[in-house]
């Protein structure tokens, strides 16, 4: 079963062009929309879970607002389980880990 594809237009700043271009020249890539393509599906899967600590994380690195805050969880978990749970979802203590990941 093949996926119904729509097209939808973006503007990309000019060095990261420079940089998809690279990638296809290179071989890794086919195109251009291989790419972005590519680039979306890791981004969409990076967002789905349902570890609440996880979309907090995200929700606050981004600015957003979400039915779950820090202050939620702080409330309603012990700091050493928050300590627990975030090196559990991120297979690491390193906050210079935990803002790399968050942040791709």
């Amino acid at each position: 079963m093949t996926n119904k594809t729509i097209l939808i237009q973006v503007r990309i700043p000019e060095n990261l062009v420079r940089i998809i271009d690279t990638l296809q020249d290179q071989g890794i890539y086919m195109n251009r929309t291989e790419v972005i393509m590519d680039g979306v599906r890791r981004l969409v899967k990076a967002y789905q879970t349902e570890d609440l600590l996880k979309l907090a994380v995200f929700r606050s690195l981004h600015g957003k607002k979400g039915t779950t805050s820090f202050s939620d969880i702080a409330y309603e978990y012990d700091p050493i389980d928050v300590e627990s749970a975030i090196t559990e979802a991120f297979h690491t203590d390193s906050i210079d880990e935990i803002i790399d990941e968050v942040r791709r």
